[in-house]
């Protein structure tokens, strides 16, 4: 038997000496996902038996070799929801809770609302729109059946099944045939410049599915087909993620067939989110 103090401290050491950037944080990540309370982990006097040890030190191989604790893990936090995570879907981040609550915002005083969503991933956008405004229904598309299995977990297990529609689509071919015009349209498509994405970090590069990276040569594939297609009732409106440096030109886009375009800042002041109306 090994205390969690030693534990945590071999396992920051070896971290430490293979360059990963939150050797203690990483640790605590994993110890917590395995079923011990930050107050276990505080205290550090309770003890891991062999086979605790034994997937401990398999998880921290992993992150040895650079593999994300989210996926090491199976999810972590978005919007004080827990969502299951893969290496079929991007990991949720704190950037994208900018569009959620903005999207919120945009609805909260609505009594119903119909919202549509490109790219699910884990589901964690439309999952928590739903989640926070009880009030919407969602339908989220994705090209990934194994990121679909995924979300569709994540919404059978946090209770808004009911109120969330997850479809298979490849929205390069066109938007799918609703049985209803939405209220919002909504994506945090992908926005890397495919010649960037040799350059992204090893957790994001070398994890990650490719097909949430690559938003073609300058990055905008995607919010060109989007804003030029997306229909969404009167007054209706639309609102994206973007990457660093691409607001503006988003903007722009929308502005040719969408009104009282508006660009939101993230914590670190960067502009991270887009919206307008219809």
């Amino acid at each position: 038997m090994v205390s969690l103090k030693e534990l945590r401290r071999k396992a920051a050491e070896r971290l430490a000496q293979c360059q990963n950037d939150s050797p203690a944080a990483d640790t605590d990540f994993i110890l917590m996902s395995m079923g011990f309370s930050k107050t276990d982990i505080l205290l550090g006097e309770k003890t891991a038996d062999h086979k605790t040890q034994e997937a401990f030190w398999n998880a921290v191989e992993r992150l040895e070799c650079g593999e994300p604790v989210q996926y090491i893990a199976g999810g972590c936090e978005f919007m004080s929801l827990w969502f299951g995570v893969n290496h079929s879907t991007l990991i949720p981040r704190s950037d994208t809770e900018i569009l959620v609550e903005e999207v919120i915002k945009l609805c909260k005083d609505k009594q119903h609302i119909n919202i549509f969503e490109i790219g699910s991933g884990s589901g964690c956008i439309a999952i928590s729109l739903a989640y926070y405004l009880p009030q919407a229904k969602v339908i989220s598309a994705d090209i990934s059946e194994d990121a679909l299995a995924v979300a569709a977990q994540n919404s059978k297990r946090l209770g808004v099944s009911d109120r969330v529609t997850f479809i298979r689509h490849d929205i390069t071919k066109g938007f799918p045939k609703l049985s209803e015009i939405p209220d919002v349209v909504v994506s945090n498509p992908p926005y890397i410049p495919k010649g960037d994405i040799a350059k992204l970090d090893k957790k994001v590069k070398d994890f990650e599915p490719l097909s949430a990276l690559d938003g073609g040569d300058d990055g905008l594939d995607f919010y060109r087909l989007i804003s030029d297609a997306a229909e969404v009732k009167a007054c209706g409106c639309i609102a994206f993620e973007v990457g660093i440096g691409q607001a503006q030109a988003v903007a722009g886009m929308l502005s040719a067939r969408w009104k009282d375009v508006h660009i939101k800042k993230d914590l670190s002041g960067i502009e991270r989110v887009v919206t307008a109306r219809k």
